[in-house]
């Protein structure tokens, strides 16, 4: 039994109209959902930071602009940018003060499970504190 013009269409409004709804999820949940979740909802790494230097991240959920950053070569966690309070005037300085160690890292929600799925992702993290 072939299909008649009017389910065809159907068919083809409720597959597009499906498309857009999920495209419309897609956007609305990186515009503002996963911001707070990469903010609050935060998971602890323990790493082994071998080395920090001075870093500019392009095109993260902020738009394509160029944002200062911190990125520490870590033995154990991969990279990991710090961007909280870092600026282009204390970038160098941030970075300097890092020595090598063991710290703890809050990452968020976003870094922790999805921003390693972009190319040339990097996890940041939200806070740090040397352990002692």
């Amino acid at each position: 039994m072939m299909a008649t013009p009017r389910r065809k269409f159907s068919l083809r409004l409720k597959v597009f109209g499906s498309i857009f709804l999920l495209m419309v999820g897609v956007v609305v949940f990186f515009l503002f959902v996963a911001p707070s979740l990469e903010r609050n909802v935060l998971t602890t790494w323990q790493c082994d930071v071998t080395s920090a230097e001075p870093h500019e991240l392009s095109g993260t959920f902020k738009g394509s602009t160029t944002l200062p950053s911190v990125l520490l070569d870590t033995s154990d966690c991969g990279d990991i940018a710090l961007q909280n309070g870092v600026t282009f005037d204390n970038n160098t300085e941030i970075a300097a003060d890092f020595v090598p160690g063991t710290y703890d890292f809050q990452i968020g929600w976003v870094s922790v499970y999805l921003i390693r799925l972009l190319p040339n992702g990097l996890p940041e993290a939200q806070s740090y504190e040397p352990v002692s």
